[in-house]
């Protein structure tokens, strides 16, 4: 079936960002049409119609006559039409609560203070443990309607609140339900289980469930896409986090690391030298692992909103940017450091605080977010031939995304 979107107030297909694989973007690169129309075809997908592939793009009175008849939207001139944004790195399935945690952490406890009275990441990782896979999913779908709510239409998912075979392994088979049920929406699951190390497992053993269980489990099954570790000051090392990922590829999933957020590890130059779609967090980069994000295909994910949460430094922007680094933006939705799915939200702290233009926030929630997935060859531009994931606006500029900050989505849309 074909459909059609007419009359945007403005349609952004960001064709020149794909022409620079997002590198050093400028305002021409956004491919803005005034009066923009899309034309594309839809498929079936367990009952539900979804956007499929694009077919045409370009101002409405220039549509081909031979799509005069299909179905067709009226944006009316009052709604713009972007890329459906990408938020890259997400923890969106846990269970749990932290909201005491937070109003302690802001009245002026510590962190230890708040470890000691089982707080901090173990708290969530007990819940998690807890919570039956049907609580959980019901947890997660709420959330990614509220994502998708404000124009995501491609996210990543990691695990890392379960610790154990059996949790870690319960939070992938979450993810494949959501994938099931949410068609319309393009979801990466990534493995995490090397996010923290559990109370209840000797270091070397974990490491060992991780190398010689978890992976192959999660691979063979076909779980998950990527691998993912935090290799940071009390975290996992370097070396242990190159055990793992060479254990993750080993197996055919592909990697990205947190890196460099606690203290320079140098794992953005292993994220680079490794091949990893992403490095992501970056508070803490050096000027070498700058240079070698910028000379890889490694995209630099930014994530803001935790920088804020924490009232840290944020990562050196501009510097990744003019150094010719693919930089991306992304949430980092999770229970502890960043409660927040609005990616609007992040996107005005990155225009505030990190000195990033239009075209570049542009730029890091579109094609550059889905690059850190693997997915740019379909997704994060409007051309022909790509796949159909776009967002209808409730407002006719793009701007506004994050000119207004902290808006509440329509419903309905």
């Amino acid at each position: 079936m074909l459909q059609a979107i007419v009359h945007a107030s403005e349609l952004l297909t960001g064709a020149g960002i794909r022409l620079k694989d997002g590198r050093k973007v400028t305002d021409d690169d956004l491919g803005r049409i005034e009066d923009g129309a899309l034309v594309y075809s839809t498929r079936k997908v367990r009952g539900k119609e979804v956007p499929d592939e694009i077919l045409w793009v370009g101002p409405t009175p220039d549509m081909p006559r031979k799509y005069s008849r299909i179905k067709k939207r009226d944006l009316k001139g009052k709604q713009a039409v972007i890329p459906g944004m990408v938020d890259c790195h997400t923890h969106l399935v846990f269970a749990g609560d932290r909201s005491e945690e937070f109003a302690a952490r802001c009245g002026g406890a510590s962190y230890e203070e708040i470890a000691k009275k089982g707080g901090g990441i173990l708290s969530t990782v007990r819940a998690t443990r807890n919570a039956s896979e049907r609580e959980l999913e019901t947890l997660a779908i709420k959330r990614l309607q509220e994502a998708v709510s404000y124009g995501v239409r491609t996210i990543e998912i990691k695990t890392g609140y379960g610790l154990s075979a059996e949790s870690e392994l319960k939070l992938l088979k979450v993810i494949r339900k959501l994938k099931e049920r949410c068609p319309e929406v393009r979801i990466q699951s990534t493995f995490l289980g090397a996010h923290a190390f559990p109370q209840d497992q000797s270091r070397e053993s974990y490491l060992d469930d991780l190398i010689n269980r978890m992976i192959p489990q999660a691979a063979t099954g076909k779980l998950a896409d990527v691998c993912d570790v935090f290799i940071d000051a009390g975290y996992y090392t370097r070396e242990e986090g190159r055990r793992i990922l060479a254990a993750a590829k080993a197996n055919g999933l592909k990697i990205k690391i947190h890196a460099d957020e606690l203290a320079n590890t140098e794992s953005a130059s292993l994220a680079a030298e490794m091949g990893a779609l992403s490095a992501d967090h970056l508070l803490r980069i050096s000027d070498s692992g700058i240079r070698a994000l910028a000379a890889s295909q490694t995209v630099a994910v930014l994530l803001p909103g935790t920088a804020f949460y924490l009232k840290a430094s944020h990562a050196p922007a501009r510097r990744l940017l003019d150094a010719g680094a693919a930089v991306a933006l992304s949430t980092d939705f999770n229970p502890g450091t960043c409660m927040c799915l609005s990616l609007p939200s992040i996107m005005t702290i990155a225009a505030l605080y990190l000195g990033m233009t239009r075209a570049e926030i542009f730029a890091a929630v579109t094609y550059n977010g889905a690059k850190a997935l693997g997915f740019e060859m379909d997704s994060g531009t409007l051309e022909p031939g790509l796949a159909a994931r776009f967002a209808v606006l409730d407002f006719p500029r793009f701007e506004e995304l994050y000119y207004r900050f902290a808006w509440a989505p329509s419903r309905g849309r």
